[in-house]
């Protein structure tokens, strides 16, 4: 397969689904996916991020008024709602930690919400377990910016190398849909925060 890197439009066609992607599941999340199912670059994606040019390194940070969001649902075929909800509004990214805050168990199916991110939410929506920061295995801490240090990186410490879930992920065409119960967790805790953005 042939990328354009300018435009990140495949010369031959990319691996996309929507029905790989759980509700409310992050930008971060979303980007991993395209990245693993077609080896992306961190850097090819980093840089059609960006509403203007910037240094892939760098990167923009996971915000609405940073990202752009309609190239991303034209490019993912994806609902402009869906891309909407995965990053967060710009008034809630003062409340949002500057660091990458996940849960263990959500990664190991490949998910990541926006949730996650919001600072006063403490313990994930589905598994009830503390929200983490750090590698468990070097201590580094990841900023939550769309990079190409963190989209190189997928599901696992830049730093160090190792995975922050316990198990690498599944394979987004293998995963099995989040039950009932969580989707109403997430969907609910979503709302709660977002209610009007």
């Amino acid at each position: 397969m042939l990328f354009d890197e300018r435009a990140l439009t495949p010369s031959f066609g990319y691996v996309f689904d929507p029905k790989w992607l759980d509700p409310f599941e992050s930008i971060v999340s979303i980007l991993w996916k395209l990245a693993r199912m077609n080896r992306l670059s961190g850097q090819a994606i980093t840089t059609q991020l960006a509403k203007s040019d910037i240094d892939p390194y760098e990167g923009v940070a996971a915000c609405r008024s940073e990202v752009d969001l309609c190239r991303l649902h034209l490019t993912l075929g994806l609902p402009l709602k869906l891309v909407w909800d995965s990053v967060l509004p710009d008034a809630l990214q003062a409340t949002a930690g500057n660091h990458f805050r996940y849960c263990r168990k959500c990664l190991c199916r490949g998910y990541h919400s926006v949730v996650h991110q919001v600072g006063t939410n403490k313990c994930c929506p589905v598994h009830g377990d503390p929200l983490e920061i750090a590698c468990r295995t070097c201590g580094a801490k990841v900023p939550y910016r769309l990079n190409v240090a963190l989209l190189d990186a997928p599901y696992r410490c830049g730093n160090c190398g190792h995975l922050y879930g316990a198990s690498p992920p599944v394979l987004p065409r293998n995963k099995r849909p989040f039950n009932k119960k969580a989707r109403i967790a997430i969907t609910r805790l979503r709302w709660s925060y977002f209610a009007y953005f």
